[in-house]
């Protein structure tokens, strides 16, 4: 590895800490998600008790403690805020850019892994995901490390006890993160990869699985047997029931959509880059067709691995765009390969193809431009005309078709990784701002902090709850009551102490009626929460005393 690509990989991980750090802990947690995680965190801190994750007072299966492990380190170097608890999704994000492009240069070459490395840190969904308090980057990461170690290792005999044992170390890691979905999937690609090739024998031959078996038990089964023994066996059958066999089986939480959902959302996650998506994944087949697992086993590994990821979450019912995150890096590494082979003359893109590619990414950009300047400021009258938001992608789409027009791939590529650092940046200045204003929970948090300083209350909800607005609201292993019927208030008074309470706008009569004049109320706040459009209100509730 010569010192040129070590500066090289050094200064992309570096891009990659700054793209994916900057603003990361200046909004406030997205719902719900992030504060379920943050929340579920502050209880524990509050017990000192690291092992068994809670909400709310209740046990919460829904992840495995390794994003909670991470988020406490992050949180005692950076205090327990926004980007405390971001830090790590920042940090293993900029790792995953380093480990694609020394894992891409062992399969290929320099170049390859370099624009592999800009690519993952420039796609549009990167600069989601790993500014996220949720644990898909460390599966993404780990499972990554893990797929393309076994693949290293599977290439390269001499390498293949230390890439093999990382690898059963990284998707021990990747279960301790989501679960078992971290060493499945990846088990099922290296058989389904091992199959097309007529290598199965390989698995018990060469594998390593004396050494690696146990290696894999002893890293991610403890913390399971821990979180069975102390919850009575609970926690792991909600886990493995509700929120894997279930999840699979029946959309949860709303998160449901057709066969078909991943073709759609997966160009939109990886602009600008997908737009290049079809040629690279046509070239090889153009090139090898049958023989292309025999004659190139590492390009094929690629293609398994993307292909089993996506079609096994299209067969799930339960759908979100981050569930096929981890088939991600191959597509990248497949891309930056096409890329560097026409950029090198070996292989030159299709003229009309990539012509094409650049008119797509300019109507995405349109698209984004009058989606900014009329649907969002009519979905959210609190929000201003966004349409700057797909200036980027058009211009680099304009820009694209002029250079390609004149075969000049080289600054083609520099204006589509211009235009991907440039939209983060109006993210971060603009748009994430202004979003701010219809996401009510840190606002209602601060406000009732301001106004109790270290004096006891209560915190409840009727009709209108999102996770935030514990986290934000209460203080430590604090639970907010969410109320079913308005009258549980007198309860709740008779504790002698303010009782907060957040409910739609439109519930304030009824709480008039229900109070009369047994209690005093104070409308302190009222804001559009984003996800429901409700307008939702903060009221501070005093028992009168006689």
């Amino acid at each position: 590895m010569n010192k040129t690509f070590l500066q090289h990989s050094f200064l992309l991980f570096v891009l990659a800490l700054l793209l994916l750090g900057i603003g990361a802990g200046d909004s406030s947690l997205w719902d719900i998600d992030e504060p379920n995680n943050a929340q579920a965190l502050k209880e524990m801190t509050s017990r000192g008790d690291y092992a068994l994750p809670t909400f709310n007072g209740e046990l919460r299966p829904d992840k495995p403690i390794l994003n909670y492990w991470v988020m406490a380190g992050m949180t005692r170097l950076f205090g327990f805020n926004e980007w405390g608890l971001r830090a790590g999704a920042v940090l293993f994000g900029a790792l995953l850019v380093l480990l694609m492009a020394v894992q891409a240069r062992r399969l290929f070459d320099a170049q390859t892994g370099l624009m592999a490395a800009l690519l993952g840190a420039t796609a549009l969904h990167s600069q989601v995901i790993f500014r996220a308090a949720v644990p898909d980057p460390l599966l993404i990461f780990f499972v990554a490390l893990g797929l393309l170690s076994w693949l290293a290792g599977y290439l390269n005999p001499a390498s293949r006890r230390r890439d093999y044992l990382l690898s059963y170390a990284a998707l021990a890691l990747a279960v301790l993160a989501k679960g078992p979905i971290g060493v499945l999937l990846p088990g099922l690609i290296i058989l389904l990869f091992l199959a097309w090739r007529r290598d199965l024998p390989h698995l018990w031959r060469e594998g390593r699985l004396g050494l690696g078996i146990p290696l894999f038990l002893l890293i991610a089964v403890p913390w399971y047997v821990w979180a069975w023994w102390a919850s009575e066996g609970e926690w792991l059958r909600q886990f493995l029931g509700a929120h894997n066999v279930d999840r699979f089986l029946d959309p949860m939480e709303g998160h449901r959509g057709p066969l078909l959902y991943y073709l759609a959302t997966i160009p939109v996650a990886l602009l600008p880059w997908s737009v290049l998506l079809p040629q690279a994944l046509a070239a090889p087949w153009r090139r090898f067709g049958a023989r292309l697992a025999q004659q190139a086993p590492a390009q094929a590994f690629l293609m398994v691995w993307a292909l089993t990821w996506i079609a096994f979450f299209s067969l799930a019912a339960t759908k979100l765009p981050n569930y096929v995150w981890p088939a991600y890096p191959p597509l990248f590494i497949l891309i930056a390969l096409r890329l560097v082979q026409a950029l090198r003359g070996e292989l030159p893109l299709r003229r009309g193809g990539a012509l094409l590619s650049m008119a797509v990414l300019l109507a995405a950009g349109i698209a984004l431009i009058v989606a900014g300047q009329v649907q969002i400021p009519k979905a959210v009258p609190e929000l201003p005309a966004l349409g700057v938001l797909g200036l980027p992608y058009a211009a680099a789409g304009l820009l694209g078709l002029a250079f390609l027009w004149r075969q000049r791939l080289a600054p083609a590529v520099a204006g589509l990784s211009a235009a991907a650092a440039a939209l983060t940046f109006v993210l971060v200045a603009w748009a994430l701002p202004h979003l701010e204003e219809a996401k009510p929970s840190r606002s209602f948090g601060q406000l009732i902090q301001g106004l109790q300083g270290e004096a006891p209350y209560t915190l409840a909800a009727w009709r209108w709850f999102q996770p935030s607005l514990l986290f934000y609201g209460g203080r430590g292993e604090q639970q907010i009551h969410r109320l079913t019927d308005l009258q549980e208030l007198k309860r709740l008074l008779a504790m002698g102490r303010p009782v907060y309470l957040a409910l739609p706008q439109a519930e304030l009569p009824a709480l008039s009626r229900v109070l009369g004049g047994r209690a005093r109320a104070y409308l302190l706040m009222e804001k559009r929460d984003l996800y429901s459009g409700k307008v939702v209100a903060l009221v501070r509730i005093e028992p009168r005393h006689p």
